[in-house]
């Protein structure tokens, strides 16, 4: 590996600042560019030549700075090498703009926030002096595994050690602890059980069930507000009892004992937490051991969820008196003793390059900056997020490869505190047309790209674009953190090889989103009630497209590769292959949903569908206050605050969408005169017709379509039983209209490994609703070629 170098992160000296900084030499920039260099053999006062670089890219940044236009832009070449980080690199203003940052050609380079651990450093936990303070947690190792556990001292060394917060769905996302990594594989912080193993209701029942944090949001709250957040963490948190004799055994070390001020670090956990699934199947959360004896575990910060026995499934994280298996790892922090304790791989260092993730911040943020690119780099290692762009125009991520980043790869804009779940959620800072192309994006902690961009309000596009990238093993540490976060209006998504995660892989909340010839595999294979492209709780998420795009053994029962839940309405999906998935689609009671030209293959069921009609036609339907607000956030007229939008805006809704939605001046949520919500029904207003048939009420789910499906090996559509007889088929007759059935491909003339059909043989070419014409375009348009990023 190269040798590591650092960067220090250094203002520019006066004379720059004065403008006194010597002119580049001719020999340095083309016509077109003024290009500067970096190299880990450069100096400070250098003047940035090839033969003369600079020592930072900081200070390339800043020798530009002025200087470069989008007639005449700046280069700063990197020259190859491991640039070891510390703070991240800003880049910002109009003054900074038009600057690409790029790897030298052909040569390597990485800005790593990942310190590697001298070897000779470690030592074995039995070299350790029991004298020694800082090392008193030692008492805790398994007897078993103790000869086989090593020791570092990262305070000695100033090495960062972090701290665990509370994290999970619904919370605000904040830095994760540093994760230790050996020769690039990430190792597990110190658990019980091992492996893929979780505690559930056999080995710990709920004893206390305190309410959950979701039911002191906004939307569920009497008088409509939210706790604050501070005092939001204040709330209790639940109680188990364990019933398990093997948990029995081991749960007192977990935590210090009930009325105990302070924990003995020499006999139990200082830092213990639950981490993993505890009032649904979906959300993960977590919450700290406070004490641990008799039969129970009392723990701190409340669920987002509350917790039910049906739902227990999780790990207890962070204790070292559980570290025996081989690859796991846990930092004392207690009083400041800031070592780590590690189990390697066989029991020896001995040839392994072993690191640890010890920045907390991204590597670069672009600011208020336009035409900006950074190409070919490597970022290594974060405990936030990788890039940042905010108010950022035209600027380009290329060719990257981001891994070990405990939050999101790339974030575009920001999002406020409120909840996705709420009407307050908001993103803004977005910028325009920004680019995230050819890059690998893997082992993450959160998502891929958080894409945020446009006004709804006014439906201008941002016209972000992530394309020909691959992103994989993500959403390691969080639920709810999908490759591709698509939020605002008019982004693309396509082109990406997208793979192997255990939740969503997109969620959009926006419009006019185009989501087109990606590959999705092995997906959702750790959550149910979930889907790949993910999609709810509004009825004005419009226009957006999902086509061409190949979804491939999704896991998990009870997940589905397109989910449009809780009303959400406008989705266009066509021209896709769904290959080995349980639901193709789901219909969660939205409206003017449309699928048409899908294949699917050795799929269970070819959709479901759920109706607000369920249960005996209850009022106020499911999450009312946030769909209603949503939906008067954007068509409603008034003076744009308070969930209502501009005259004008809404006129241009109208008009943006007249064709696709002739009846969108029609919708109507099912109100009183003076403008109430219905909440029950009436006899000369919310009447049974105006809420429950109208199919211009947004509770009825009318004009959804599914067309022309091709289904091989696959089931029928599956129609809720649980509406009184009622389906999305009452609604719209003529749902699930031509779908030409095969027991196998070949039936079909159909090959699976390119999704592609024979134009000469496929009985297609003869069947109703389909013919040579449709056999031709589905051949034109699907493609599995020019996936990912491009070879380089």
């Amino acid at each position: 590996m190269p040798r590591r170098v650092t960067i220090p992160l250094i203002p520019l000296v006066a004379a720059l600042l004065a403008g006194t900084l010597p002119a580049l030499p001719a020999a340095a920039a083309s016509p077109a560019q003024t290009v500067v260099y970096v190299a880990k053999t450069g100096k400070d006062d250098a003047t940035g030549t090839e033969k003369d670089p600079f020592a930072t890219i900081e200070r390339a940044r800043d020798a530009l700075a002025g200087r470069t236009s989008e007639r005449r832009p700046g280069v700063v070449h990197i020259r190859e090498g491991v640039y070891q980080t510390s703070r991240t690199i800003e880049v910002t203003g109009p003054a900074q703009s038009y600057v690409t940052y790029a790897a030298y050609p052909g040569e390597q380079v990485e800005l790593a926030g990942v310190t590697t651990l001298a070897p000779e450093k470690f030592r074995r936990l039995s070299d350790v002096p029991e004298s020694e303070a800082k090392w008193s947690s030692r008492s805790r190792v398994p007897t078993a595994a103790a000869a086989g556990v090593h020791v570092y001292d990262l305070g000695a060394e100033g090495i960062p050690t972090g701290t665990l917060n509370k994290n999970g769905f619904n919370w605000k996302p904040q830095p994760f602890a540093p994760q230790l990594i050996t020769d690039d594989v990430a190792q597990t912080l110190a658990q019980y059980p091992n492996g893929a193993a979780k505690l559930d209701r056999t080995h710990v029942t709920v004893k206390e069930a305190p309410k959950g944090a979701r039911d002191y949001f906004s939307d569920k709250t009497a008088d409509g507000t939210t706790l604050p957040y501070e005092d939001m963490l204040k709330l209790p948190g639940p109680v188990y009892a364990v019933a398990d004799p093997a948990v029995a055994e081991r749960h007192t070390t977990w935590a210090k004992p009930p009325g105990a001020a302070e924990p003995d670090s020499t006999k139990v956990e200082t830092d213990g937490w639950l981490a993993g699934y505890f009032g649904n199947n979906y959300a993960n959360d977590r919450v700290r051991i406070d004490q641990a004896g008799g039969n129970e575990l009392r723990t701190t910060y409340p669920t987002m969820y509350v917790a039910t026995d049906k739902w227990t499934s999780f790990v207890a994280q962070n204790v070292l008196s559980e570290l025996d298996t081989e690859g796991e790892y846990y930092i004392d922090r207690w009083q400041g003793h800031d070592t780590l304790y590690y189990y390697p791989p066989g029991g020896t260092v001995e040839g392994k390059t072993i690191s640890l993730t010890s920045f907390d911040a991204p590597f670069f943020e672009l600011e208020n900056v336009r035409g900006v690119t950074l190409k070919g780099l490597k970022l290594n290692g974060t405990t936030g997020t990788g890039v940042r762009l905010l108010d950022a125009e035209s600027c380009t991520i290329d060719g990257l490869e981001i891994l070990n980043v405990s939050m999101d790869a790339v974030q575009i804009g920001e999002a406020n505190d409120a909840i996705t779940a709420i009407a307050e959620y908001r993103t803004s800072r977005g910028g325009h047309r920004n680019r995230v192309v050819n890059s690998r994006l893997h082992d993450l902690g959160g998502g891929g790209v958080f894409t945020a961009g446009g006004d709804r309000d006014s439906l201008e596009r941002g016209d972000h674009v992530v394309e020909h990238n691959e992103i994989y093993d993500f959403s390691k540490l969080a639920t709810y953190t999908p490759a591709g976060y698509m939020y605002g209006v008019g982004n693309t998504f396509r082109y990406n090889d997208v793979h192997d995660a255990p939740h969503m892989a997109i969620q959009i909340m926006g419009n006019d989103m185009e989501i087109s010839h990606n590959r999705f595999e092995r997906l959702v294979t750790h959550a149910s009630d979930q889907g790949v492209i993910y999609a709810g709780r509004d009825y004005t998420y419009l226009n957006n497209v999902v086509a061409h795009n190949l979804f491939r053994d999704i896991g998990a029962d009870g997940n589905q590769a397109i989910y449009m839940d809780d009303g959400m309405s406008g989705m266009v999906v066509h021209h896709n292959f769904f290959d080995i998935v349980q639901h193709g689609l789901f219909y969660q009671s939205g409206h003017s949903n449309v699928a048409a030209d899908n294949v699917f293959k050795d799929v269970k069921y070819i959709g479901h569908d759920k109706l607000y009609h369920e249960g005996g036609k209850r009022l106020p339907v499911a999450n009312a206050k946030v769909v209603v607000e949503r939906f008067n956030d954007m068509l409603k007229i008034g003076d744009g605050t308070g969930f209502t939008n501009t005259r004008r805006n809404v006129e241009k809704w109208y008009r943006h969408y007249a064709r696709q939605y002739p009846n969108i001046r029609d919708w109507y949520v099912p109100s009183t005169a003076d403008g109430r919500v219905c909440t029950e029904i009436g006899t000369t207003e919310c009447t049974d017709e105006q809420v429950w048939s109208n199919p211009n009420s947004v509770y009825v789910p009318a004009r959804n379509v599914l067309t022309r499906s091709v289904s091989i090996g696959t089931g029928d559509f599956a129609y809720t039983d649980d509406a009184g007889g009622l389906s999305v088929k009452t609604f719209n007759p003529d749902f699930d209209s031509h779908n030409v059935k095969g027991a196998g491909a070949a039936e079909l003339a159909f090959d699976p490994a390119t999704g592609k059909f024979d134009a000469r043989t496929t009985p297609l070419n003869a069947a109703e609703g389909f013919g040579r014409a449709w056999v031709k375009e589905w051949n034109r348009t699907f493609t599995l070629d020019g996936i990912g990023p491009a070879a380089s």
